[in-house]
């Protein structure tokens, strides 16, 4: 059940790391929506001290999902229970850079 080689259990992210992530994904336990997981991490970072203009895509989730978490903390609007959601593998940070930076390769050349 580990998140990744030398991932501690219930050990979260750098907000780099998480900024990173949510560059390229609106939530962190789910690409369908807020999870339960996006509220741990959430409370975990604390009410402020999210420096917007270094961390625009954590800045950005946290404010989102504070508002959920307030207006939706058991339920969706639709009345559907939260899911559970399962946290990234964010491992050494920079995983999802690669990945982000092969798509963008250079075109065939002919």
């Amino acid at each position: 059940p580990g998140a990744g080689p030398g991932a501690r259990p219930g050990a979260m992210a750098s907000p780099q790391q998480l900024d990173a992530y949510l560059a390229g994904n609106s939530y962190l336990g789910s690409a369908l929506g807020v999870t339960l997981e996006d509220y741990k991490q959430c409370k975990a970072l604390g009410a402020g001290g999210i420096d917007a203009n270094a961390l625009p895509h954590l800045a950005r989730w946290h404010s989102h999902v504070s508002v959920l978490l307030e207006k939706y903390p058991k339920v969706d609007y639709r009345g559907a229970a939260i899911p559970a959601g399962k946290a990234p593998s964010l491992g050494g940070g920079a995983a999802a850079a690669p990945q982000a930076a092969a798509k963008d390769a250079a075109p065939k050349k002919e």
